[in-house]
């Protein structure tokens, strides 16, 4: 198991890959469902460059294992992942308003900001 460090979501945040078996436990950065994305310890600048780092990965992948909602979901999703909170940063999407959040929400996954 390869540790990967993934900041961004928080400063300690964390992937673990399995190579073997093509399998990625995504932690936080990563999972179905909205992405909390708006704590003060959050930096937009480090996540974008932890998802471009585990995008990269996802033609050798099998399977995402992210740490809530679902079990398991496809490798494709990080270069959309990345794509997404591009395009977020570039003021291309807009957001809905949810419980005092901004949500980007996307095909399979949603960002919640400040």
């Amino acid at each position: 198991m390869k540790v990967i460090g993934t900041p961004g979501h928080t400063p300690d945040a964390i992937a673990l890959l399995d190579e073997k078996n093509g399998l990625l436990f995504t932690g936080d950065s990563f999972y179905l469902g909205p992405i909390y994305l708006y704590r003060p310890e959050t930096d937009l600048d480090a996540y974008v460059a932890s998802m471009q780092k585990l995008a990269a990965m996802a033609p050798h992948l099998q399977l995402l294992l992210p740490s809530h909602n679902t079990p398991v979901a496809d490798p494709s999703y990080l270069p959309k992942v990345v794509a997404a909170i591009q395009q977020v940063r570039r003021g291309e999407v807009k957001p809905v308003l949810t419980d005092g959040k901004h949500e980007y929400v996307f095909e399979g996954f949603s960002f919640l900001m400040k």
